[in-house]
């Protein structure tokens, strides 16, 4: 399955865009674009691996922005 067939087949999110690679997976950001802008909750992140995709589970999440967000004061 590819990241679009990912997309197209939920019917919450609707766009994507790839964000980093982390843990041997390809992150995609996945969202509605009607939403694009928000700034509601946490992000929603794709995991995809050896041609399988899913969502990513809270913790997932959290390490994912833990190790991607970096401040200008370290």
């Amino acid at each position: 399955m590819t990241i679009q067939e990912f997309v197209e087949a939920d019917e919450y999110v609707d766009t994507y865009r790839k964000d980093c690679d982390w843990k041997g997976f390809t992150v995609y950001e996945i969202y509605a674009k009607a939403d694009e802008g928000a700034c509601i909750g946490y992000p929603q992140f794709a995991l995809e691996k050896d041609d399988n995709i899913r969502r990513t589970t809270f913790e997932e999440t959290l390490a994912i922005m833990d190790a991607t967000t970096h401040s200008d004061d370290e």
